[in-house]
């Protein structure tokens, strides 16, 4: 029975979990097939598979070769993440598609939040602040009182440790920051376009693999 011989696959995107089920005859190409067809991804190019291996290091599932074929942790259900793997070399130009933005925007947020893309206290409140400005909107007053960033994630642990400042007078920082883009989702027509603005601050970062060691 061919159902006996099927794999289960957990995919994780950045904002996503994905099923699958393959054959062990199955390649990476065509499982990456299935996961872009499945979210509806047209610009594939910049993205790749990556897995824990044997010794619980982060690698590249090569495409051309049967996934079983590697050294894939042997896992059930086998756990896969679908990441950006290369930088654009015009974001503007090369980021086309919503999804897109999406995905390079989160996981930029969340390699800048683990240090993997290193990032200057400053840059980091302000991409900070633009990340609130995602996810709340403009600032108000009457609204976004103190306290109301005290359970963001928002800055690198190594940034907060560097500097002799308190929670409060971080979340001040920022909020003064998150004060000034008042209408930005307005004037930038909806989030995802401030998403890829805020990507645009940080894609001079001189590698062409992101974050590739995300584990």
């Amino acid at each position: 029975n061919v159902f006996l011989w099927q794999i289960n696959v957990r995919v994780t995107t950045m904002d996503a979990e994905l099923e699958f089920a393959i054959l062990p005859s199955t390649t990476g190409k065509q499982l990456f097939d299935q996961i872009v067809k499945t979210i509806g991804l047209r610009e594939t190019w910049f993205f790749g598979l990556q897995y824990q291996d044997s010794k619980g290091f982060s690698t590249w599932l090569k495409l051309n070769k049967r996934v079983t074929a590697q050294d894939v942790k042997r896992d059930n259900p086998l756990l896969i993440k679908f990441r950006a793997k290369f930088y654009p070399e015009d974001v503007t130009d090369e980021l086309i598609q919503e999804a897109t933005q999406r995905l390079f925007f989160l996981q930029v947020k969340e390699c800048i939040l683990n240090d993997d893309i290193y990032c200057p206290p400053e840059t980091a409140v302000l991409l900070a602040s633009y990340a609130v400005q995602v996810k709340q909107g403009d600032y108000r007053k009457d609204y976004h009182v103190s306290g109301y960033l005290a359970r963001e994630k928002l800055l690198p642990q190594r940034v907060l440790e560097q500097h002799k400042l308190n929670r409060n007078q971080w979340e001040e920082r920022i909020q003064v920051w998150h004060q000034e883009h008042k209408g930005l989702l307005r004037s930038l027509q909806d989030p995802l376009q401030t998403e890829k603005h805020i990507y645009a601050l940080h894609a001079n970062t001189p590698t062409h693999f992101l974050c590739s060691s995300v584990s």
